[in-house]
């Protein structure tokens, strides 16, 4: 087995997605091949990091620390003595002012921190769907490479994989169009054509279906 067959099957290998004669095939040759053990390795990691990832939602004991804070300190400015009763009035006001000052200055401190919170979490977020976008790139490299191997059965497994995408690129749709036209294998073919179903308003769709027929 050739180092370029196993690179574009690596990621089905480690997810237990080979036939058994391909896995011991694949397994002797990392054994041997210092490059594809290392691309191996670099791949299994870069699937374990995104299976680990989960989204975070935003602490909410922060809102529950200033709701706490806030009721504290009401308790304080009403358990305060007035010291002089003809200036209880003036007192009492001087009071609401401090209370609407502290409640304010919380009030700012939890914004700040739960926006600090949302900054971090939008961060994480981004590297997550950064992660994401890598394994899919691999992926759809993988499987469309996949449709070059020899085995007629794994280049079903491609096509079918492929028609199960919700949508692929330009160059997936061209590589399907020369499987339908040439592959050998008719079941391969029918496959092809099946997935091709679902881009028949592109005219190179709809070139090679008629082309296909006129044969």
């Amino acid at each position: 087995m050739e180092c370029k067959n196993i690179q574009n099957i690596l990621i089905d290998f480690i997810e237990g997605n080979v036939p058994d004669d391909v896995k011991v095939q694949l397994e002797e040759h990392l054994l041997t091949c210092t490059q594809c053990r290392k691309e191996h390795k670099q791949t299994h990691q870069l699937i374990e990091e995104l299976s680990v990832l989960e989204d975070k939602t935003p602490n909410v004991q922060l809102k529950e620390d200033f709701y706490t804070m806030l009721e504290q300190e009401k308790e304080l400015i009403t358990k305060s003595p007035l010291i002089k009763k003809p200036y209880s009035e003036n007192n009492l006001s001087i009071w609401s002012y401090i209370k609407y000052a502290a409640s304010a200055i919380i009030l700012l401190g939890f914004g700040f921190l739960l926006g600090r919170n949302m900054q971090i979490q939008s961060v994480k977020n981004s590297e997550i769907a950064a992660l994401r976008s890598e394994l899919y790139s691999m992926q759809q490299t993988a499987t469309t490479a996949s449709l070059s191997i020899p085995t007629a059965s794994q280049r079903l497994k491609a096509v079918n994989t492929i028609n199960e995408q919700v949508k692929v690129d330009i160059k997936t749709v061209a590589l399907l169009i020369n499987t339908f036209k040439t592959d050998e294998n008719i079941n391969v073919r029918m496959a092809a054509a099946n997935a091709l179903s679902k881009y028949k308003e592109s005219p190179d769709v709809r070139d090679a279906f008629l082309e296909v027929l006129e044969k």
